[in-house]
């Protein structure tokens, strides 16, 4: 049994539970008391020896790292629209995806470290790391807000695991007082994404997940 290791606060882990629950591959979910350091105890150190999540151990095959993990479950449900193996599908496919990885979720994870996470952990929050976080995402989501107004989805009319990844990335938007409204093709795409099945599974709201509900 695919076993995936992860924490509900961490948008890497729900980058791989959204894109799991979406292939319908069967698998047991285990949650890693961060707080509690459980990440650190010898146990989950077999799972992933750098004690971070998410991570997963498919019958003893061990992988951590969101985007490997979730190329590897997408291998796994074999090639399909979601991701499919002709190589300029698969490449455009990548491109938005790392849009999402590697330019989105740094920065909502700037913002919602410090306005969120911080007094979690009795920390003063650092205004400025916050502001270079809003920076990033004023220069980063009007370029995607344009892609999504001439395309359903961002790779086309069907959905992918680029979508996936910039639906994780901007999971705590609304906790954060970030406001999406104003980008209103991606705020269509997100509203409508959530809506479904297999987000619904995961979690109804990011937001609800966090205060326990």
């Amino acid at each position: 049994m695919l076993k995936i290791y992860g924490h509900f606060m961490s948008m890497p882990t729900n980058k791989v539970r959204l894109c799991v629950s979406y292939l319908g591959l069967p698998h047991e979910y285990i949650h890693v008391d961060l707080q509690g350091g459980e990440q650190l105890k010898p146990e989950y150190l077999e799972v992933n020896p750098a004690g971070r999540v998410p991570a997963i151990d498919d019958s003893g095959f061990k992988l951590s790292q969101s985007d490997a993990i979730n190329k590897y479950l997408c291998a796994l449900s074999g090639p399909s629209a979601f991701y499919p193996q002709e190589p300029q599908e698969q490449a455009i496919i990548n491109q938005w995806a790392d849009m999402g990885s590697h330019h989105v979720l740094p920065a909502m994870a700037r913002i919602f470290f410090n306005k969120i996470i911080a007094k979690l952990l009795g920390q003063e929050p650092d205004e400025a790391s916050i502001k270079t976080g809003e920076s990033m995402l004023e220069r980063d989501l009007p370029f995607i807000d344009a892609q999504l107004q001439d395309n359903e989805y961002l790779a086309g009319d069907k959905i992918t695991l680029a979508d996936i990844n910039l639906l994780a990335a901007l999971e705590p938007a609304d906790m954060c007082g970030v406001d999406l409204a104003k980008y209103t093709a991606i705020a269509k795409w997100r509203e409508g994404l959530m809506k479904q099945e297999f987000y619904q599974s995961v979690h109804a709201h990011f937001a609800a997940e966090m205060a326990g509900d």
